[in-house]
């Protein structure tokens, strides 16, 4: 996930999946003036114009490796003119462009968001590229079966992740929360995680734990909490959805979140808060721990020069029904207008930059040089997650490579590599996003409010996510 921008994981706001369908125009494609593909995995003499919006900022320090991988990319495709975009997904960009048909050939997306794009008609269809290519069966089934629908695909995984419990080395060791061999004594339950958070609060006055609040990541968060605590959000009843996430568990996991603020001053002082902010106050030692993932593990490194072996990472702490953490992830798709020859460009991009099931060393080489580039800028290199290939080969060639340029205590990080225990659930099926904002405003409440009944809270937010959307879903 790049650096500063909203990790809400934003949704696309329609009226009804079926009414933006309807409503998308037939959309031509001035990028390609002709030509045939090969069927080698290259595009064919004939000139193509391919939009790459998987561009960085200029202003981020992956610009260079990117621009030198763009020059790989051109000498050997020379029949192919990229043009580069810096795209995100944004709620107020993404559905303009999509129904202007300004959407980059490649653009990227995150989990949540695959089946509304499908749905309302802004990607294109990439079953038979991806056969051509042979990717259709080694990408991890579990990831792809989310971008696809009738056996039809339309997104590429690009990354997973599950969250677990970040550590600020410097601060658990002022606060003697450090086992002998160095590593943290990882909490095993929420109640553990209170109990340390309330000694690092005591022995370095810094708060213990970080929990977002805004721009729907309060609510993402706590999924963690309430699914460990025996929360059902939604459930379905006679081919109905049913919000049900007001019932006793649920305010019992809210419970825990508004006495960590009342009960036992552990959080920040300022309550309206997003990882953006977690970024700064871990990489300045103002917070020693919160939820986090390894997408976002350079973030303080990048942003605030953090020590790389100043981060440790753990699984979740388990509540009352078990261990449970979300699972989420990003994705390429292709606007609607691409041809075969732009998305075989785009294969041939990411190809390039090391995204591929092939384990010759110029397939190798890409991942190689990012690993490479992370390791000189002192980035945190050697902790994995998800990973989106199933080949054996593959994955061995790229333990390999990470092994070469691993560059801290793995012991810091096996907890939650290793993740033992823990039930991995993927996100709630229907208005993930709208969800998550709803929770958000019952998360700032129980946080401002001393006196805020979480049972009224989530009575409230369970019959407004019921009503407004839920209601509106097609069966």
């Amino acid at each position: 996930m790049n650096k500063k921008y909203s990790i809400s994981l934003l949704c696309i706001m329609m009226s009804t999946t079926a009414a933006l369908t309807a409503c998308t125009p037939e959309k031509s494609n001035p990028n390609v003036e002709s030509g045939t593909s090969k069927g080698d995995g290259k595009t064919s003499a004939a000139s193509v114009v391919f939009t790459n919006g998987d561009w960085p900022k200029p202003t981020d320090a992956s610009l260079a490796q990117s621009e030198a991988w763009k020059a790989t990319f051109d000498a050997k495709y020379p029949n192919v003119e990229m043009k580069t975009e810096h795209f995100e997904f944004d709620t107020n960009t993404f559905l303009p462009k999509a129904e202007s048909g300004q959407l980059p050939n490649l653009f990227t997306t995150w989990l949540t968001e695959p089946q509304k794009i499908i749905n309302a008609g802004y990607a294109a269809d990439l079953t038979d590229v991806l056969k051509e290519y042979g990717y259709d069966s080694v990408l991890n089934p579990d990831m792809l079966s989310m971008m696809q629908k009738d056996g039809r695909t339309y997104g590429i995984p690009t990354n997973g992740y599950y969250m677990g419990v970040w550590y600020n080395v410097n601060l658990l060791k002022q606060a003697g929360l450090m086992e002998e061999g160095g590593v943290p004594k990882f909490p095993q339950t929420y109640e553990e995680l209170v109990e340390m958070a309330k000694t690092i609060k005591e022995k370095t006055g810094k708060p213990g734990f970080f929990l977002p609040t805004k721009n729907n990541q309060g609510g993402w968060q706590f999924m963690n909490i309430a699914w460990s605590y025996g929360t059902e959000f939604v459930v379905q009843e006679d081919g109905k959805w049913k919000a049900v996430f007001n019932s006793p568990e649920a305010v019992a996991a809210l419970q825990l979140i508004k006495d960590m603020k009342w009960k036992h001053n552990v959080l920040t002082d300022n309550v309206l808060v997003d990882i953006n902010d977690l970024f700064r106050l871990f990489g300045t030692d103002q917070v020693g721990m919160s939820f986090g993932t390894l997408d976002w593990k350079n973030d303080p490194i990048n942003d605030y020069k953090m020590s790389r072996d100043n981060l440790a990472m753990s699984k979740v702490p388990g509540g009352p029904a078990g261990r449970y953490t979300l699972t989420g992830g990003g994705l390429y798709m292709f606007s609607p207008s691409s041809s075969p020859e732009q998305i075989r460009a785009g294969l041939d991009w990411l190809k390039i930059k090391g995204f591929s099931p092939e384990v010759a060393a110029e397939s190798l080489q890409g991942l190689e040089e990012q690993l490479k580039g992370d390791a000189e800028l002192g980035r945190v290199v050697g902790p994995r997650g998800l990973k989106m290939w199933i080949n054996e080969d593959r994955l061995q060639a790229e333990q390999a490579i990470y092994d070469k340029f691993t560059n801290v205590d793995m012991a810091l990080w096996n907890d939650y590599i290793n993740n033992e225990g823990v039930t991995i659930r993927p996100e709630v099926p229907v208005n993930a996003q709208e969800l998550y904002k709803l929770l958000d405003g019952v998360i700032q409440a129980v946080l401002t409010k001393e006196n805020a009944d979480p049972q009224a809270l989530l009575d409230k937010a369970a019959a407004d996510f019921q009503r407004d959307y839920l209601d509106k879903v097609e069966q």
